[in-house]
């Protein structure tokens, strides 16, 4: 087992490498292509599942899935925010079963034609990797963020990013909910451990997204040049008083990590 997660870690690394060519300092792309319409494919959901022995693997198999529809209901607020004109999850599957198309395709495959005939500009991609939970007070996820041209192919926008939910806990070591957390749990019924999933992607979702220029159809547009893409890799922390932490983080260190039991 432990040469195939070597194995894995390896081709992982060699993919970032080859996409590391393509590095993304600034947004230059972006202001050049100017899109608007943007199309969120269906999350690659990479993440393993258990074998479902028991019914507690298969509510844990049920939440991850979840998790990761969750990132698509969530994604359009921080892109209509900075200006973009999102096509909803609903519309979007119907399209790419009209168009019998994939994440791989709209990710790698020849993609003109949603251009030239549907009128959308680009494609906003996201996988889920890995999740992770160290501790009793922590929910870690590995997860990929790109925006690929219709028009050219290209990407717009790339990174990779390690997210992180802590709690608070009490005296004992056990966790203790903050108010947001509660609010969020009593407004949408998930249980304690699929809310926590679903905040922390929601809340990196709308890091990344946010980082994004203006469109074009926003009055300034390139007003804000000066400021460089997201890295490609950092790790998103959202700590245990709810405040959110940015640092560096290392290819190397996001495949080993995203790869390993």
């Amino acid at each position: 087992m432990k040469s195939k997660h070597i194995l894995f870690a390896t081709a992982l690394l060699l993919l970032c490498s080859c996409k590391s060519e393509k590095r993304i300092a600034t947004y230059e792309d972006l202001y050049k292509e100017q899109p608007f319409v943007i199309l969120m494919a269906p999350v690659q959901d990479n993440a393993p599942r258990n074998l479902p022995k028991t019914s507690q693997d298969q509510v844990l198999n049920d939440e991850l899935s979840i998790a990761a529809q969750f990132v698509r209901q969530t994604a359009a607020k921080p892109l209509v925010d900075q200006g973009y004109y999102p096509i909803a999850p609903l519309a979007t599957d119907a399209l790419m079963d009209t168009l019998k198309m994939g994440y791989y395709q709209l990710a790698n495959g020849d993609i003109k034609s949603l251009s030239t005939n549907y009128g959308i500009d680009a494609v906003l991609l996201v996988a889920i990797h890995k999740w992770l939970e160290p501790e009793v007070n922590e929910v870690v996820v590995y997860a990929e963020y790109s925006m690929r041209s219709t028009k050219t192919g290209m990407e717009l926008m790339h990174t990779w990013v390690r997210g992180c939910k802590m709690q608070p806990v009490d005296v004992k070591g056990a966790p203790v909910e903050l108010s947001t957390d509660l609010e969020f749990i009593n407004h949408t019924g998930f249980s304690n451990r699929l809310a926590h999933r679903c905040i922390l992607l929601e809340a990196m979702g709308d890091f990344v997204l946010r980082g994004l220029p203006t469109s074009a159809s926003r009055w300034y547009f390139q007003h804000d040049q000066y400021v460089s893409a997201n890295p490609q890799y950092y790790s998103f922390t959202i700590q245990p008083d709810g405040s959110i932490a940015r640092s560096e983080y290392s290819q190397e260190a996001f495949g080993n990590e995203s790869a390993s039991n």
